[in-house]
């Protein structure tokens, strides 16, 4: 399918992408839609710090999704790195800087 963006949320279904290297990026959430139990999803900022990872047969499974929300202020991380996506996608809501 290959990664896209839209206006408030990008659509991330390729490992190792890179995205707004460089760029402040704010994450108000983050929803995992995986194909089965043991679906991984890992997500670093620009410099290799973890954001959030989720492995959907270690949390609470509804329908092979897993989600978190940063709020209304949201999370502001310098860029994005898909680092490991199993079989899903990952879709980023975006808020304003």
């Amino acid at each position: 399918m290959g990664n896209t963006k839209y206006n408030a949320r990008w659509v991330l279904d390729t490992a190792e992408l890179v995205v707004a290297v460089g760029t402040i990026v704010k994450i108000r959430a983050l929803h995992f839609i995986g194909t089965g139990d043991e679906s991984d999803c890992i997500l670093h900022d620009g410099n290799g710090k973890e954001i959030w990872k989720a492995k959907l047969g270690d949390v609470s499974v509804n329908g092979y999704q897993a989600s978190i929300s940063f709020g209304d202020e949201g999370n502001a991380v310098d860029g994005l790195d898909l680092d490991t996506i199993d079989n899903g996608i990952l879709y980023v809501y975006l808020g304003k800087l």
